[in-house]
């Protein structure tokens, strides 16, 4: 190919990844034998991605974009998954743990929700250091690039241990079994709170159920992970297995945050986006359910 052809190849298969091309420094160099080079900036990893070994011909379009396809994709999956990842579990039948294959896909249904299902243009994948869960936050928040602390929100499941099945669950919300919780880290959920927002999304008052069919409280691990599909401290609002089951609601005082980050589906990836995209994306309900965390408050994952 030509050198105008070239670089236009590479923009047609970049296109492919358009979340990737929106978030990415490109540039396209030829030598002397007309063979291209691109370098991928993709959150703040740089990659390069190589010439193809044998230049095809010029009538050849379909071979050259089926290799440069093949060449990103296998990229996009190196810097997605880092080596530590690969490492955790390098035994399949591993008792102790998940298998790579699982972390795998966890971190790939994340992503491919923010991202292809519901293409949130302000959203920025992040790996951090094994020992995230033992700074303070202000510590995380810097790892983050998260201007404050107020940005750091985490994702519970509640179960409604009272939940009468005989009663109807009606699609506002005002009676499910589960609800996954976004909440920020300098929060605490407030199970009175949460009975009472959750009973006055029924209208009319007429017809809200008694209290005592509500009881909040942590699901358990077999209920989470059966219901995000997503392994202890690794929950993401994005991708749920059974979203049919679970309403999500973000903690009221989220919404006056610019930009949140949450789950990315690993313990070590951090998905971060605009609170309006979140909102946008999954149609919250948006309730005031937590309280200040005082000092005395333990910082948990």
């Amino acid at each position: 190919p030509t050198k105008r052809t070239n670089t236009a190849v590479l923009l047609v298969v970049l296109d492919k990844y358009h979340h990737l091309l929106l978030q990415t420094k490109m540039s396209v160099a030829a030598n002397a034998n007309d063979e291209g080079l691109v370098q991928l900036n993709f959150y703040s990893t740089v990659a390069v991605l190589s010439s193809p070994p044998q230049k095809a011909s010029s009538n050849d379009a379909t071979k050259v974009l089926q290799d440069l396809t093949s060449r990103i994709e296998n990229q996009e999956n190196a810097i997605l998954y880092p080596k530590k990842v690969t490492q955790e579990k390098k035994n399949e039948g591993e008792k102790n743990g998940p298998s790579t294959s699982k972390i795998h896909e966890q971190v790939q249904r994340a992503y491919n929700t923010v991202v292809l299902e519901h293409t949130i243009y302000s959203s920025v994948f992040k790996w951090v250091p094994e020992n995230y869960y033992s700074f303070v936050l202000a510590e995380r928040a810097k790892v983050l690039g998260a201007h404050s602390t107020w940005q750091l929100c985490k994702s519970m499941l509640m179960e409604n241990k009272a939940f009468d099945k005989s009663l109807s669950s009606p699609p506002d919300g005002s009676y499910s079994q589960f609800y996954l919780i976004v909440l920020q880290y300098e929060t605490t959920i407030s199970t009175k709170k949460l009975v009472s927002e959750v009973r006055a999304l029924k209208k009319p008052v007429t017809e809200r159920y008694d209290t005592n069919k509500f009881d909040f409280r942590v699901a358990s691990s077999e209920d989470n992970d059966r219901l995000t599909g997503y392994l202890h401290n690794s929950v993401s609002p994005f991708g749920l297995l059974d979203a049919k089951s679970v309403k999500i609601i973000l903690s009221k005082s989220v919404e006056a945050t610019p930009f949140m980050w949450m789950g990315g589906g690993h313990v070590h990836c951090k998905v971060g986006m605009a609170t309006t995209d979140f909102i946008t994306a999954l149609s919250p309900l948006i309730l005031d359910v937590t309280e200040p965390r005082t000092g005395s408050d333990d910082i948990d994952l």
